[in-house]
């Protein structure tokens, strides 16, 4: 049961603290139930709770790392969670052969207390450590880091949107936050890529664990380019609706059903092609596949249109 003063999040919120589009997540939430919203007042728009963008970015996160989103769309929050911390566990144990360690900055009073006490840097390559966070602005010409590692006492919806910037005026493609508190929400963002967090106070081992995983290469989760292009020529319909299903209702002289069998599965092409041009306007991200899916389905429901006139025609059923 949800407060009524709990914090509403609108989709484009949503999409920024996430990192998922506002299509992507609507198909989530429609194609996989990964959250059940709750409408505003009209009803015209989506509403997410702070638990809501958890699991979103959860699943972005294991998305990101490989995983199906049809498969981790279903776990609970905190099966989710267990699952995000194996796979990073891994990450940050799995030798990458022929990685560079990794280029860290580390800004803010405790990060820098950890690491300047003698950690185990094995994969790190610490380019520079400094107490003051925003010391990361005004670093000198020619510095290289991979990794930002920034320190927070409390973050905040729009902590994201500053780390993003932190990372750009140093160059950084990754960057880990360590924070003291924050809402649900705000956290959850902070573990979207190119971002990760870990709530303080933190060993130096852990520092290190952490910044070789969130650095790790993401597997790339893209599927093979192996569908055949499109021409976009789809065959006209020779059937009504209601011939399909006058001809449904129709036995042959020897009681044969195939005329009903044959209707039924015209109608089944039908509806399955409607369902693919819905796809396509509705996900981007599928939109090829599914142009593929509705043509090839377009051409092969011409041979059963084909059968099932002959069929009508050699027993007479429309004379």
């Amino acid at each position: 049961m949800h407060s009524e003063s709990e914090p509403r999040y609108e989709i484009r919120a949503v999409s920024r603290l996430t990192g998922v589009t506002p299509v992507t997540l609507r198909a989530w939430e429609r194609r996989y139930g990964a959250v059940t919203t709750m409408r505003s007042g009209s009803g015209s728009r989506r509403l997410y709770t702070q638990e809501d963008v958890q699991r979103l970015s959860l699943i972005k996160s294991l998305v990101d790392l490989g995983h199906p989103v049809s498969h981790v769309a279903s776990l609970s929050t905190d099966e989710l969670n267990r699952r995000l911390e194996q796979d990073m566990m891994v990450r940050a144990q799995r030798p990458q052969v022929g990685q560079s360690p990794v280029r860290v900055g580390a800004f803010g009073p405790r990060v820098a207390a950890a690491l300047n006490a003698g950690p185990s840097q094995r994969g790190l390559d610490l380019v520079t450590v400094h107490t003051e966070r925003d010391a990361c602005r005004r670093l000198p010409a020619g510095t290289e880091i991979d990794t930002l590692v920034v320190e927070y006492t409390g973050v905040h919806e729009d902590t994201r949107d500053e780390v993003l910037a932190l990372m750009g005026e140093a160059g950084a493609s990754r960057a880990l936050v360590v924070y003291d508190f924050g809402n649900i929400a705000s956290v959850a963002s902070l573990r979207a890529p190119p971002l990760g967090a870990m709530r303080g106070p933190v060993e130096a081992d852990e520092l290190a664990r952490a910044c070789i995983a969130v650095s790790a290469p993401v597997r790339d989760a893209r599927r093979p380019d192996v569908l055949p292009e499109v021409s976009g020529d789809i065959p006209r319909r020779a059937f009504s609706q209601a011939r399909l299903n006058r001809l449904r209702e129709t036995a042959t002289a020897i009681g044969c059903e195939c005329p009903h069998h044959l209707a039924t599965l015209v109608d089944q092409l039908y509806a399955f092609e409607d369902y693919s041009v819905q796809c396509e306007s509705r996900n981007a991200d599928d939109a090829r596949l599914h142009a593929y899916l509705h043509e090839s389905t377009a051409r092969s429901r011409v041979i059963i249109e084909e059968a099932l006139e002959s069929l009508v025609r050699f027993e007479g059923l429309e004379d």
